[in-house]
């Protein structure tokens, strides 16, 4: 009887570990990019700022470890301390001198020295975009960097504010949170910009006009050009996985002390 005992105990352990860490998924060719929210459509700026994250932020060393231009630490490029309150990513409590950090906020990158900002072609679309109804979308796409107490980066990561009318204020979509493999990384890497967009959706200012009336842009579009639209997270969230197991858990322990 202890015995078993000892190995529901073991079980709850593990399930609970096993569902502990965000995000879920992680993304390692480019065509992972097809089906997220991440970037798609004017005037989402995320697939921009993964290109230049991937060909012009990250090299590869000789250990094949990650080592940013610039250190994030010091706020090139607009990157700021994360410090993971709603628990979107994997506790950093035991992990010494590690920290996370977040790029992607256009407004951060105004004020900066010149070698210090992204291109134009990262913000392009956030200025094209202020007369139409796009305030919760040209600013809303991010990624977090994990750095290493050596200066490395050793874990990539995009995400997404919730839009605005959520009331959800500055924290980010666990729906829409997935981690970057290194494989996708150097995937991009290999490619020019025009190259690695051109399997996603539409990304201009007209599309965007046409197919999203319900912004103060016009008359519907019933058209196979606006079969992208934008997300409301269609991934299972992480709370309601853990939720789930836990009760079948529960159940397995109540029959194991009957």
């Amino acid at each position: 009887m202890g015995d078993t005992r000892f190995l529901c105990i073991l079980l709850l352990a593990l399930s609970l570990a096993s569902v502990s860490g965000r995000p879920e998924d992680t993304l390692r060719k480019i065509k992972d990019l097809g089906d997220k929210d991440f970037g798609h459509n004017f005037p989402r700026h995320g697939l921009n700022l993964l290109y230049w994250f991937c060909r012009e932020y990250i090299t590869f060393d000789n250990n094949d470890n990650m080592q940013p231009a610039k250190d994030p630490k010091q706020a090139a490029f607009g990157f700021h301390y994360y410090g993971n309150k709603e628990d979107l990513l994997p506790s950093l409590r035991n992990q010494k001198g590690y920290a996370y950090y977040t790029v992607g906020n256009l407004f951060d990158d105004r004020n900066l020295p010149q070698d210090e900002k992204m291109p134009d072609y990262v913000s392009e679309e956030f200025g094209r975009s202020k007369n139409l109804d796009s305030r919760d979308q040209n600013n809303k796409d991010r990624i977090i960097v994990r750095r290493t107490p050596y200066g490395a980066i050793d874990r990539v990561y995009i995400t997404q504010h919730y839009d605005y009318s959520s009331d959800r204020g500055s924290q980010y979509d666990p729906d829409n949170t997935y981690a970057v493999g290194t494989e996708l990384i150097r995937a991009v890497r290999n490619l020019t910009r025009e190259k690695f967009l051109k399997p996603f959706a539409p990304r201009t200012r007209g599309h965007y006009a046409l197919c999203h009336p319900e912004r103060g842009s016009g008359p519907p579009k019933n058209s196979e050009e606006c079969s992208h639209r934008f997300s409301d997270g269609s991934r299972q969230s992480p709370g309601s996985t853990l939720v789930c197991l836990c009760c079948a858990v529960l159940g397995l322990l109540i029959g194991c002390f009957q």
